[in-house]
């Protein structure tokens, strides 16, 4: 009887977790992968400020954004608004990785510059409002006796969220490029701003459209999927459930049977009689 009821309990409790599993298992699919954790905490923050519903996943050292299938479409075109995800720059240290033993003065003088300019375009990205930074510097080399010295320039590209009014803060960035660059003069700094073009979303529809589960229970279209999928986890342990039940009563009563069976009869003739 133990073993029987052990192994009652045992599939009462696989089939609660199954079913458990089932309801847990939504319909949020993955948005973005191999994020940081700040770059994660920053997407959800946008979208929830939104009202789009997300979470994150860490997979090892990396994170991973999800939402809901029907949220995807708005949820690209809100974080595509908002710049994310960020582009990846290479660190100087990892653009001045040598892959050979010696480097010739050009390479090191193109990856001096290509370094120097994902430097400051990094912080110009730090500015509220930008999408994205760009920063192309033009270092002349140095004059041979005799040639004129040909001054260093750089142009600036910013592109900023819609409605964000960065016109008032050129002369900032001007003074931090050229100050962050050995040789370059004030003037010789150009900052282009664009304004980003929001992304075109059609709007949820008024009208949704319901459909019958259950009798007497509708739900909206694109939550019946969902709806199906909790139903039949439901029911699938209900049925266990029932089915654990009534194997244990059967158990129990042949028991009971077999006790009653196995017990002793007792002869009328042989009862002993108490003395009055």
């Amino acid at each position: 009887m133990k073993g029987r009821s052990g192994a009652v309990r045992r599939s009462l409790r696989a089939g609660a977790a199954l079913g458990l599993a089932l309801l847990l298992s939504g319909c949020k699919t993955d948005l973005y992968t191999n994020l940081t954790e700040y770059e994660a905490n920053q997407m959800l923050a946008v979208m929830m400020a939104n009202g789009i519903p997300a979470d994150k996943a860490a997979l090892g050292e990396a994170f991973t954004v999800r939402v809901e299938k029907d949220d995807m479409l708005r949820a690209i075109a809100l974080l595509n608004d908002k710049g994310y995800p960020r582009n990846t720059r290479e660190s100087i240290g990892k653009i001045f990785e040598k892959s050979g033993i010696i480097s010739s003065p050009f390479e090191e003088r193109v990856r001096y510059i290509y370094a120097l300019g994902e430097e400051v375009a990094q912080t110009l990205s730090q500015i509220d409002g930008v999408v994205s930074a760009r920063v192309h510097i033009v270092l002349p080399e140095e004059p041979q006796l005799g040639q004129p010295v040909r001054p260093s320039s750089a142009a600036v590209f910013i592109k900023h969220e819609p409605n964000v009014d960065l016109d008032f803060f050129v002369p900032q960035i001007r003074r931090l490029v050229s100050s962050a660059i050995q040789g370059l003069d004030y003037a010789a700094v150009a900052v282009v701003l664009t304004e980003a073009a929001p992304t075109e979303v059609a709007p949820l529809q008024t009208e949704t459209r319901m459909v019958s589960v259950l009798p007497g229970l509708s739900v909206p279209e694109a939550d019946a999927g969902g709806v199906r999928m909790m139903v039949y986890a439901l029911a699938g342990t209900l049925l266990l459930l029932l089915t654990g039940s009534v194997a244990g009563l059967v158990y129990f009563l042949r028991g009971r049977r077999r006790t009653v069976r196995a017990a002793p009869a007792v002869d009328p003739g042989n009862a002993l009689m108490e003395p009055s």
